[in-house]
């Protein structure tokens, strides 16, 4: 598929998809924050490995090793999607919804490797809340983005975990880390017109010109681009402005969040996004200050991830893209830090 890229406010117009409310960056955005941080071979054990390599044969292999990896980004918003039971009705789709996958269920929190076959829609987010009108909140579940964050790194600097695991845990955090970057994965408004919260953007509308008004958080969403192949994805990376290196060694995924959280309320909810549900219009400099910010989070994002190198002692290789080489570290350094240890903010 021919990705789109929005190099200009009005090109930003044109191209939203419209996710579900646990939706994070779109595809492309995925797969850019996944070509700044590439590391290969772990993702060779698990058991959706051949339909990430699926037409890449016959090239170079490390190309295809990094074209597989960065595709694995969007893996779970994938069975969410295509691989979902409602979806594919077939042995081996994943299952959703408060009935078979509930939040507070005895396996939301579990790392079980590839045999889980639940969609866990609410790994994606870690929702703050606030409120600018000192509206009553509420409470995010135990379970989240963050909790899981720490616990699959844990599981995936173990070195009692099976590969499997590690595997699973590896792709899941590819696609975590990127969330933690995208502002309304980790709030939540709460108002008097939206007593029980917005979801992250999902209850508010914006009029951006097209005929049909895309919820706030899909206009986030597709900031960085729509579906694409790898390879476009890659090319985009590498023109992502640098991340600052002095950010870049921030490991503690509770301030990615708190980063997120204090971009959303200032950034997100101007004054030019009301206490309601919308439709708002926002100008062009919104949606031009917001792109920046997009591409900014996605660099800083993935020169992070690449900065967490020693994901196990099987790791073959790990190399930065062309942008990760002015965003990670000292150009493409391995890191002597477990991954666990990066996860959860420590030195070494």
């Amino acid at each position: 598929m021919k990705i789109q890229f929005r190099c200009a406010v009005f090109a930003v117009r044109l191209a939203f998809s419209f996710p579900a409310p646990a939706s994070a960056w779109s595809d492309v955005g995925h797969k850019q924050i996944a070509a700044v941080a590439y590391v290969n071979e772990l993702i060779r054990h698990h058991l959706a490995y051949l339909m990430w390599v699926n037409g890449l044969e016959g090239g170079p292999a490390d190309e295809a090793d990094q074209a597989a990896f960065v595709n694995v980004a969007v893996w779970a918003d994938d069975i969410e999607a295509e691989l979902n039971c409602r979806t594919l009705g077939a042995p081996g789709c994943y299952q959703g919804g408060n009935e078979a996958d509930p939040v507070g269920g005895p396996m939301a929190g579990k790392n079980l490797g590839t045999i889980d076959h639940l969609i866990h829609d609410y790994w994606h987010y870690y929702d703050i809340p606030f409120s600018p009108e000192g509206a009553q909140t509420a409470d995010f579940p135990v379970v989240s983005a963050l909790s899981q964050i720490k616990l699959l790194s844990s599981d995936l600097a173990d070195p009692k975990s099976s590969e499997d695991l590690k595997s699973f845990g590896l792709v899941w955090l590819l696609h975590l880390a990127g969330d933690a970057h995208q502002p309304l994965l980790a709030t939540q408004r709460f108002t008097k017109d939206i007593s029980n919260g917005d979801r992250g953007g999902n209850e508010e509308t914006v009029d951006i010109g097209l005929a049909e008004k895309p919820k706030l958080h899909a206009l986030w969403d597709g900031l960085l681009g729509d579906s694409g192949p790898a390879s476009a994805a890659i090319a985009a990376a590498a023109v992502l402005p640098p991340a600052d290196p002095a950010e870049a060694e921030i490991s503690d995924p509770s301030i990615w969040f708190t980063e997120s959280f204090e971009i959303a309320k200032r950034d997100f909810y101007t004054a030019e996004i009301g206490p309601g549900k919308g439709p708002y219009t926002v100008s062009e400099v919104y949606l031009k200050n917001d792109k920046t910010i997009a591409q900014e989070r996605a660099a800083i994002a993935g020169a992070r991830i690449g900065n967490s190198h020693r994901y196990s002692t099987e790791v073959d290789s790990t190399i930065c893209v062309s942008m990760a080489r002015r965003g990670c570290l000292a150009s493409s350094r391995r890191s002597d830090r477990p991954l666990q240890s990066f996860f959860n903010g420590d030195r070494m």
